[in-house]
C-alpha cells in the first residue's frame, strides 16, 4: 500500500513555458512565429464565483451554485519588442508584415538650411516620404534628432523640421533610420486575438498546455528599467467566449466549430492521465 500523500500521478509542471498571441483566424494551430518570446514565468488562473442557499436555525448551507466563471492569463515577458509593445498597449495583433529596418549613414555635412541630410550612395531608395527618422552620431545617443521626410532627391533627404541637435557627416559617422514608431493612445476599440501556452512535459517530453480562442488585452504597459537588471513587464488578458456567430460559416473561428460548443473559452491539451 503507498505511503500517506504519495503521487497519483506524474504530472508536476515545470520548465520553460512559451506563450503565443494571433489572430482569432490561428486559434487552436498558433506556431512559434507567433510566441511572444522570452518569458519569466506564465499563469492561467480561472476563477468560480458561486452563491449559497442558507436555510434552518442556526442556518446551514443548504446548497451552492457556480453563478460566474472567468479566465484570465498574465505572463512577465522579458522582450520589449515591438510587436509586444503594442499587444500591451491594446492595439491587437499586427496582421501585417513585421517591417523591414532601414538604416543608413549621413555622409555629408547637414546642408546650411538644417532641412536636408544626404545618405549613403544608393540607399535613398530604401526611405520612403513619410518616415519618421531617428539620426544620431555613433556613440552620442544623447544627440538625438526625430524628424519626418518630406522630399527624397536620389540620396538627399529633406526634413521638415530639422534637426534637433546639428550633426555633421564629415566630422562624425552619422547613423539614421526608420522610427517603426508605437502609437500611444490610439486605441478606439477593443482588439481580439487568440491565445496558447505551450510547455513540454517534465516526464514525458510531450507538448501540454493551454488554447484559448479568443482573449483581450486585461491589464496595462509598464516601461521599467535600471541599471542593474533586465527589465520585465506584466501581461494580463482576459479570456472570452465566443458568440455563436463569430465560429458560423465564413468567420474567423469556423474552422472550431465542432470543438467550441464543448470548450467554450477553450482547453487543456494534455494525455490520458
Amino acid at each position: 500500500m503507498a505511503k500517506l500523500g504519495s503521487a497519483q500521478t506524474k504530472k508536476f509542471s515545470i520548465g520553460t513555458a512559451e506563450v503565443r498571441l494571433g489572430p482569432l483566424a490561428s486559434a487552436g494551430r498558433l506556431t512559434q512565429a507567433n510566441s511572444i518570446g522570452l518569458v519569466d514565468s506564465a499563469t492561467v488562473e480561472v476563477t468560480q464565483t458561486s452563491v449559497d442557499l442558507k436555510g434552518g436555525f442556526p442556518q446551514q448551507i443548504q446548497d451552492t451554485a457556480v453563478t460566474e466563471q472567468a479566465t484570465t492569463m498574465s505572463a512577465t515577458l522579458r522582450e520589449m519588442s515591438r510587436r509586444n509593445l503594442k499587444i500591451l498597449l491594446g492595439e491587437g495583433i499586427d496582421g501585417g508584415a513585421a517591417p523591414v529596418d532601414i538604416s543608413s549613414l549621413v555622409v555629408t555635412d547637414v546642408l546650411l538650411d538644417g532641412t536636408a541630410v544626404d545618405v549613403t550612395p544608393g540607399e535613398g531608395a530604401s526611405f520612403t516620404v513619410g518616415d519618421v527618422v531617428v539620426i544620431y552620431p555613433d556613440g552620442q545617443p544623447e544627440n538625438v534628432s526625430v524628424d519626418i521626410i518630406t522630399t527624397i532627391s536620389t540620396d538627399t533627404l529633406t526634413l521638415e523640421n530639422g534637426l534637433a541637435v546639428p550633426v555633421t557627416g564629415t566630422a562624425d559617422t552619422v547613423h539614421i533610420f526608420v522610427a517603426n514608431q508605437v502609437a500611444i493612445g490610439a486605441v478606439t476599440q477593443t482588439n481580439y486575438f487568440a491565445v496558447s501556452l505551450v510547455q513540454a512535459e517534465n516526464s514525458t517530453g510531450r507538448p501540454v498546455g493551454f488554447n484559448f480562442w479568443k482573449a483581450a488585452l486585461g491589464g496595462s504597459m509598464t516601461f521599467a528599467t535600471n541599471a542593474t537588471d533586465f527589465a520585465s513587464n506584466d501581461l494580463s488578458l482576459k479570456i472570452l467566449q465566443p458568440a455563436n456567430s463569430e465560429f458560423g460559416a465564413g468567420k474567423d473561428l469556423e474552422h472550431l466549430a465542432t470543438i467550441i460548443p464543448a470548450n467554450p473559452t477553450g482547453m487543456y491539451m494534455g494525455g490520458a492521465d
